[in-house]
């Protein structure tokens, strides 16, 4: 299985909101409505601030709801992970029984029925009609007709995998 990357912190995520393009632009422009009012005739006057106070707390509101909003979409996503967490039926010291796809390991005789999905590679010891789906691999729209025959090898050579018996 491969390793996940660490899940952000709320705060990381308000930060990477900050980072934004278009929200850059937005500080800058508070930040220039701040000096151009402190440097002004009216700088005394506390309403010719309100502008740029009014761009600071839009744009924070707005990252604060945007980071909150991906933290709860990220765990959502890892509790439907969760959920969906695919299981095969394994054959092990003689008996079929049900496990995580994470927990087959090697020498595990895997059962394979119609729609399941391949847990790994593999060799076939048996199969009457298979065929797989490997768009995600190699593009292939048509699915690939897979058998148990072994190809002949040449003397001198090791054994490989090959398309028709993985």
């Amino acid at each position: 299985e491969l390793e996940k990357p660490p899940k952000p912190t709320l705060f990381l995520l308000f930060v990477m909101q900050l980072t934004g393009f278009v929200i850059i632009l937005l500080l800058v422009a508070a930040v220039a409505s701040v000096v151009v009012n402190a440097t002004g005739p009216r700088r005394e006057d506390p309403l010719s601030y309100t502008t740029g106070k009014a761009i600071f707390v839009i744009v924070l509101l707005n990252a604060g709801i945007a980071a909150w909003t991906e933290h709860k979409a990220g765990d959502a996503l890892e509790a439907l992970s969760k959920m969906t967490q695919a299981s095969i039926y394994v054959v092990r010291d003689g008996v079929e029984v049900n496990i995580d796809v994470p927990l087959v390991v090697r020498g595990d005789i895997v059962v394979l029925g119609t729609g399941d999905v391949v847990p790994a590679d593999m060799r076939l010891i048996e199969a009457d009609d298979v065929k797989v789906s490997e768009m995600a691999l190699t593009g292939e729209p048509d699915d690939v007709a897979k058998t148990a025959k072994i190809k002949e090898k040449k003397p001198g050579e090791p054994e490989k995998l090959t398309p028709e018996n993985m």
